[in-house]
């Protein structure tokens, strides 16, 4: 086992994926079961060091920087949920991975949807929190999201902010924050899994938060309904970062469906 069990952005690697560069961080234990972290928009791997010293003392854990968070640049290629799966192809063919599960968060669960839709079999499970499958105008969050501009993020969330400009190898928080925006309200088909959904043959755990204002009820039970690989959780009390929120009861369910005993 290695000593690390929190992502610090001070060990890892850049693989390359077209002309971006995508910063890859192991912790945990090295030849345990893989476990791949994809973290949501605006974020980076350490989010998720809530419940990454208890993740990584049973699995090997690679955290991924979404294209453009983080340590990863963000190339030239416009940012999509397609552009993001691609990446993580990328990642998963640099590592020469045979055998994962992987751990999405928000923006990282729809691109997790998305690469377990392409029916990979090295594929064992999904979790994701926080993550919708559909988009469109209807949704309630799409006033929110729609009319979100860099400026506002800075004054709601000034830590990511600061998070960004300290990380970025060549920081450009308009440009950044316009694509990201970009890729939440793209309708085609780069955008999320909608249909798709019905291919996966991977096992899943959808998780979110009963107060989520990101997702809905409704939405997640037409998921159920739509494929029987879905084992839903509602999680009382908790927004979007479930995760954070309700460490013990996510750790507790994410044990039971990956097989291994999480305390």
């Amino acid at each position: 086992m290695n000593s690390y069990t929190k992502f610090s952005h001070t060990t890892g690697r850049l693989v390359a994926s077209g002309d971006a560069k995508i910063y890859v961080e192991e912790i945990g234990i090295s030849d345990g079961p893989v476990l791949l972290m994809l973290h949501g928009g605006f974020g980076t791997i350490e989010d998720f060091n809530t419940i990454a010293p208890t993740l990584s003392r049973h699995f090997r854990l690679i955290g991924i920087d979404s294209r453009g968070h983080g340590r990863s640049n963000l190339g030239s290629t416009k940012l999509s949920y397609k552009t993001m799966t691609d990446d993580l192809n990328a990642v998963i063919n640099a590592l020469d991975l045979r055998a994962f599960s992987i751990f999405g968060f928000s923006d990282g669960g729809v691109v997790a949807y998305r690469y377990a839709a392409a029916s990979d079999p090295k594929l064992q499970r999904l979790v994701t929190v926080g993550a919708s499958w559909e988009m469109n105008e209807k949704e309630p969050c799409w006033e929110m999201i729609s009319g979100m501009t860099g400026e506002a993020w800075k004054e709601m969330f000034p830590a990511s902010y600061d998070t960004y400009m300290r990380l970025n190898p060549k920081p450009d928080f308009d440009v950044f924050s316009k694509s990201v925006v970009a890729m939440w309200t793209d309708l085609s088909a780069d955008g999320h899994p909608e249909g798709t959904m019905r291919d996966i043959a991977a096992d899943m755990l959808v998780i979110r938060g009963d107060n989520d204002f990101l997702t809905n009820l409704e939405s997640m039970a037409r998921l159920k309904a739509m494929n029987n690989k879905v084992n839903f959780m509602n999680v009382p009390f908790a927004e979007h970062v479930a995760f954070d929120e309700s460490p013990e009861i996510v750790l507790r369910a994410m044990g039971k469906f990956l097989g291994v005993e999480l305390k």
